[in-house]
């Protein structure tokens, strides 16, 4: 099935303290595991003083990679929450890190794995996201007359993008959305041109719409 699935449009982090012991999470889009590792080096890299950079990412819409580390805490106090906020999200072809400063106290497993977990929520929270929808991309060709009204039109629809409009003997919109609201605007623009608009459906695929 091509179920929608959400993905991570742009870096967010976030921040959280217990008993003086900082946790800080930086969550990064990644298309990759190269990616994904590229980028858990680099934060590695940058706060290399810190006793812990402990990871998880998932990648691709089934989860078809997915990888976490405690990077020397306590096994399955630090990558495993981490992962299980990153899965319950939903967010796919997403790295998340967790660097944390010891602040002289232990804390124990529950409340580290928690404060861990409490880090990438407030990372998430900060995030800005987009939907990848299956759906059909499609070109409206019409004369100049028609143009400006099927413009407003589209703009007017949620959930259609408007990839393109281009300009000859008439105007060219290449559009992408789902199969009903495909259907919907089709009829919509086939009434308001009184058929002289001709629409063509060019390939079905994966886009994203932002939320």
């Amino acid at each position: 099935m091509n179920e929608p699935y959400i993905v991570l449009l742009a870096p967010s982090a976030a921040e959280c303290e217990l008993k003086k012991s900082r946790f800080i999470a930086h969550l990064q889009p990644v298309s990759s595991e190269a990616e994904a590792q590229d980028f858990v080096n680099s934060i590695k890299k940058q706060y290399y003083d810190a006793r812990h950079n402990c990871y998880a990412y998932i990648i691709g819409k089934n989860a078809d990679t997915v990888k976490y580390s405690d990077d020397g805490e306590p096994s399955q106090t630090a990558g495993l929450p981490m992962f299980n906020v990153l899965k319950e999200s939903g967010i796919r072809n997403a790295c998340v890190v967790v660097t944390r400063y010891f602040g002289g106290t232990l804390l124990g497993a529950g409340p580290l794995a928690r404060m861990y977990a409490d880090a990438v929520k407030l990372a998430v929270a900060e995030a800005r996201i987009g939907v990848m929808q299956y759906g059909i991309e499609f070109r409206i060709e019409t004369d100049y007359s028609d143009g400006e009204k099927i413009r407003r039109l589209v703009e007017k629809e949620t959930g259609v993008e408007l990839v393109d409009i281009t300009y000859g003997a008439g105007q060219s919109f290449l559009l992408r959305t789902g199969f009903d609201e495909f259907e919907r605007l089709s009829a919509a623009v086939t009434s308001l041109t009184a058929g002289r608009a001709q629409i063509s459906k060019k390939k079905e695929s994966y886009f994203l719409t932002e939320q």
